[in-house]
């Protein structure tokens, strides 16, 4: 029980260290658009890839 405390601790730290830190938040604002991108191209050519082919 105690490590599940420690790891969640931590993990909140890590969390928040990653959000306010202006210089690691531009590498993170990037990250997360790129993969916002990439998982909205997969869901669109999933549903919608059929009219997308010749």
């Amino acid at each position: 029980m105690a490590d599940t405390v420690e790891s969640l601790k931590n993990l909140k730290e890590l969390i928040l260290s990653q959000y306010y830190d202006d210089d690691k938040w531009d590498m993170n604002a990037k990250l997360l658009r790129a993969a916002g991108l990439f998982a909205g191209s997969i869901y669109l050519m999933r549903n919608f890839g059929d009219l997308a082919a010749i």
